[in-house]
């Protein structure tokens, strides 16, 4: 006896186009939408400049106490991470934070003054942090230093709920020895 194969071949054609569909249907997932600052309230951008000023605010404090290892937990630690030091090169996260940690081990103490600082907000998960500021150093052996101009740029994504830097550049002028 011979069995009509048509509704089979009808059930798995119908089965095929449904998953089809169902692969090209765009997801809705609220979590991974942004907004563009264009859409964005006046609140709500305000609320997000408020939030990376009180970090950066938190970082710097960080920075003058000469604490590596907590400042480099405001950038995101991942190969995509980009760094420009203020010699020109470019580096990673690891060669930031030896960076760092070479200049924080020569210093006794370190004061950030800063002198200005731009936040925009590009979109609700991404803001461009930039900076101008003074610092004065004194060496472990005595010497003080001030750093006249420093600048720099923060990109900050909001990644997991948390905003981390993944992208850093400094430039700054050769320090001035304080008699």
């Amino acid at each position: 006896m011979k069995t009509n194969q048509v509704p089979k071949m009808l059930a798995v054609v119908m089965a095929l186009f449904l998953f089809a569909a169902g692969c090209n249907t765009r997801a809705k997932d609220r979590d991974t939408q942004t907004t563009t600052v264009s859409a964005m309230t006046p609140e709500q951008k305000q609320a997000i400049e408020q939030e990376i000023s009180g970090l950066v605010k938190e970082f710097f404090q960080q920075v003058e106490k000469l604490d590596i290892e907590t400042c480099m937990t405001y950038f995101e630690n991942t190969p995509d991470f980009q760094a420009v030091n203020p010699d020109g090169t470019l580096g990673d996260y690891n060669a930031l934070k030896k960076l760092n940690a070479d200049g924080f081990n020569q210093m006794k103490t370190l004061s950030v003054v800063p002198t200005k600082e731009v936040i925009r907000v590009l979109t609700d998960s991404l803001v461009l942090y930039t900076f101008s500021m003074e610092q004065d150093a004194t060496l472990k052996n005595g010497q003080k230093m001030k750093f006249e101009h420093v600048a720099g740029t923060m990109l900050f994504t909001k990644i997991n709920g948390a905003w981390k830097a993944t992208f850093y550049q400094e430039s700054a002028v050769a320090p001035v020895p304080v008699k």
